[in-house]
C-alpha cells in the first residue's frame, strides 16, 4: 500500500518537476556555477510591478516554452437563467402515432365497406320496388348490413377522433400535429435517435414572457453546450419540480432518456459588452479561475476569471478590455515560473526598477 501511494506521488510531480528543471537549466546555464548571466533575457524572471507578479521572458524563452497568445475580441451577453431539463422517451409518441394511424386506416376501411354496402342496398331497394323477384327479405337483410357497416365507420372515427384529441392535450399544437402526421420529418429524427425531445421546467414562481428560440444544454462541463430548439409550450409537467414548461429538441449525441440537464435560459434585455475568455486560456489555481494576460512582447500578468457567467467555450468578462492578449497555451508554465522563481531574482529585478 505504502509503495503504491509513493509511485502515485512520484507519478503526480513529474510535471511539476519537468517545469521546474526546464526553468532552472534556463537560469543557470551548464558551466554558470550558478552565477547570473550576462544578459537578463537569457533567463525568466519573476518582478513585482504595482503591488502585481509580472513574468519577464523574452520572445526565445517563449518560443521555447511553447507560449501562445490570441488577443481577446468583444462580445456581448444576455443575462440568463438556469433552469431544468429532463430528456423524454420518444416511445410514447411513436405509440400514439402508430395508433392513430391505425385508426385511420380502420376508418379508411371501414367507409369503403360502408360505401360499397350503401350501393348494394340502394340496387336491391330499387329491384324490390320494381318487382324484379328481389324479396323484400333479402332487401331488408342488404339495408341491415349497411347500417351495421355505418355503425363500424362511426366507432372507427370516434376512434381517431379521440386518438387526434388525445394528441393535442397530451403534447400541445405542434408536437399534436407532429403525431398526426401534419409534419413528418422532426418527428422521424426522433424515431431514430438522432434528435432528442427535452422537457424544460422553469424555476418555480419564474415566469418568461416568450421563450427564447434557442437554449443551452450543459454537456458534462461548465462551458460545454448543445444548444436545443424551442418546439412550443408544454402542457405536461415535471412530477419533481414544479414550473412553467416547454418542449425543445436537441441533437441526441451524449443524452439519454430520462435523463436529467441542467438548462441555461437567456433572458431577454439589454446585454452587457465585455469578452469571453476560451477555456483554453483558464487555469485552475486556489481554487480559483486564473489567465494570463501579456502587457508586452516580454511581459505577463495573472488576471483573476469570474466564472459566473460560462458561455460556451468559455466565460463572459468585463473586467478584462478586448484587444488585449491572452495566453492559450503555456499558461502552467507561466504560473510555476512566478511561485518557483528565486527570491533573489525578483528582488534584484525590483531595484533596478527602483534605480531607474
Amino acid at each position: 500500500m505504502k509503495r503504491n501511494l509513493v509511485i502515485a506521488g512520484i507519478l503526480a510531480a513529474l510535471p511539476f518537476l519537468v517545469i521546474l528543471t526546464w526553468f532552472g537549466a534556463r537560469a543557470y546555464p551548464e558551466g554558470g556555477g550558478g552565477a547570473k548571466t550576462d544578459s537578463a533575457h537569457e533567463m525568466p524572471l519573476t518582478v513585482t510591478a504595482h503591488d502585481l507578479k509580472v513574468v519577464v521572458l523574452d520572445a526565445a524563452l517563449q518560443a521555447q516554452a511553447g507560449i501562445r497568445t490570441r488577443p481577446l475580441t468583444p462580445a456581448r451577453y444576455r443575462a440568463r437563467v438556469s433552469a431544468y431539463g429532463v430528456i423524454l422517451d420518444p416511445l410514447p409518441l411513436l405509440k400514439l402515432r402508430t395508433s392513430y394511424t391505425a385508426a385511420l386506416g380502420q376508418a379508411g376501411v371501414a367507409r369503403a365497406t360502408v360505401t360499397a354496402a350503401q350501393g348494394e342496398y340502394e340496387r336491391l331497394r330499387l329491384l324490390n320496388r320494381n318487382g324484379q323477384n328481389i324479396s323484400i327479405k333479402t332487401a331488408q337483410a342488404a339495408q341491415a348490413a349497411y347500417r351495421s357497416d355505418q355503425a363500424r365507420l362511426t366507432a372507427a372515427l370516434a376512434n381517431a377522433a379521440s386518438l387526434q384529441q388525445m394528441a393535442l392535450t397530451q403534447w400541445g399544437p405542434a408536437l399534436g400535429g407532429w403525431i398526426l402526421g401534419k409534419v413528418g420529418d422532426p418527428l422521424t429524427l426522433l424515431f431514430n435517435g438522432h434528435d432528442a425531445l427535452l422537457l424544460v421546467t422553469l424555476p418555480p414562481s419564474l415566469a418568461i414572457p416568450s421563450m427564447p428560440p434557442v437554449v443551452h444544454v450543459e454537456s458534462g462541463k461548465p462551458t460545454a453546450y448543445t444548444d436545443a430548439r424551442l418546439i412550443s409550450a408544454a402542457p405536461q409537467s415535471d412530477p419533481s419540480v414544479q414550473g412553467e414548461t416547454y418542449f425543445y429538441r436537441m441533437p441526441a449525441h451524449h443524452v439519454r432518456g430520462g435523463m436529467r440537464v441542467a438548462v441555461d435560459v437567456p433572458l431577454a434585455g439589454q446585454a452587457m459588452q465585455g469578452i469571453v475568455v476560451p477555456d483554453s486560456a483558464v487555469l485552475w489555481y486556489v481554487g480559483q479561475a486564473w489567465v494570463y494576460l501579456q502587457t508586452d512582447a516580454e511581459h505577463f500578468v495573472r488576471h483573476l476569471v469570474s466564472t459566473r457567467n460560462p458561455v460556451p467555450s468559455g466565460w463572459f468578462e468585463t473586467d478584462i478590455r478586448p484587444g488585449q492578449r491572452v495566453v492559450t497555451q503555456g499558461a502552467q508554465l507561466l504560473l510555476s515560473q512566478e511561485l518557483l522563481a528565486p527570491p533573489s531574482a525578483s528582488h534584484e529585478a525590483n531595484e533596478d526598477q527602483d534605480n531607474d
